[in-house]
């Protein structure tokens, strides 16, 4: 988008109405990667060896989550999953002490997010709940592909499939962060084993994010919308009938995605019917909500309520 001219010249200096259509390329921005690998073996994050080893990673979490040191050193497996002409790029993080019934936990990530350079920081956040599994969407980090429409329905429909598979026996839960709450939950809608969701500082629909981020001087005569498809992401139509908890949360001191959105976006579920918590970290920001004591404190009951539904 970058401003559509100066939104239309200021829609027309005020004076006529302006529609701009706005397309994936303003949600789905990839991180640029100099080599992308092309075997596992040559797969990696950024920072892998604090998963490895006790340190100074390990210490800093042990103070927000009390057993983190007995997760640590954990098992890490690079890999792909094929999805049609599609590569996807997959991270697994097994904790030392894992059990074989605790979650799958799967963290669908940010607008740039991608597993080499965001992913210690999901794992930081999500390995204290469960084993964990981190994935690129088409055309970020090693994953093949563009991020277009058709690659994103075809990559959320086969993964869903694989999830299925991979979840047997145990809980799945479905971690959206940011515009990962949407995407994570248009899997959900696919998924015939998602047992739990996780919404972090998220929105309800793509035409929310959109008017969340949208230029501060847009006139009220400039008219954005969607192009076909992507009204597909929203989250309430992606989670009608879900029969698993959902946890919402919110962060007091977002400049990202205002609170009020995610607040919303609890309202909107629970109104819906569905077994919403939603705990709001008053002094938090958009990435570090799920990353405090107060969060471990109030959160913990909901991950103590997740089981395998055996759908």
């Amino acid at each position: 988008m970058r401003y559509a001219p100066l939104l239309a010249l200021a829609a027309t200096l005020l004076g006529s109405c302006v529609t701009y259509t706005v397309d994936e390329g303003w949600f789905f921005r990839p991180r640029e990667i100099a080599r992308k690998a092309a075997t596992p073996a040559e797969m990696r994050l950024d920072g892998e060896q604090n998963l490895l080893a006790h340190g100074k990673f390990t210490a800093d979490l042990s103070r927000v989550f009390p057993a983190f040191a007995e997760r640590i050193p954990a098992q890490v497996a690079h890999d792909f999953v094929d999805i049609g002409d599609l590569r996807i790029a997959t991270t697994r993080v097994t904790a030392a002490n894992a059990t074989s019934g605790e979650p799958l936990i799967v963290a669908c990530m940010g607008q740039t997010g991608d597993r080499i350079q965001s992913g210690l920081t999901y794992i930081a956040k999500t390995l204290p709940w469960g084993e964990v599994l981190l994935v690129d969407y088409p055309g970020y980090g090693d994953s093949s592909g563009a991020p277009t429409l058709a690659a994103f329905a075809k990559f959320q429909e086969g993964l869903a499939a694989y999830l299925d598979k991979a979840a047997a026996g145990r809980p799945l839960v479905l971690w959206g962060h940011s515009l990962g709450g949407p995407v994570c939950s248009a899997m959900a809608a696919k998924s015939r084993e998602a047992d739990a969701m996780v919404l972090e500082t998220t929105v309800p629909s793509f035409n929310d994010l959109m008017d969340a981020r949208k230029p501060w001087f847009t006139p009220p005569t400039f008219d954005l919308q969607l192009v076909d498809g992507l009204d597909a992401y929203d989250i309430p139509k992606s989670l009608a009938g879900f029969q698993g908890p959902i946890l919402v949360i919110g962060a007091g001191q977002d400049s990202v995605l205002p609170v009020a959105k995610q607040r919303l976006l609890a309202e909107k579920l629970k109104a819906a019917g569905l077994a919403i918590t939603y705990v709001e970290i008053e002094k938090s920001e958009h990435l570090n909500a799920a990353l405090n004591t107060i969060f471990v404190a109030e959160a913990s009951p909901f991950f103590a309520t997740i089981t395998d539904l055996r759908h």
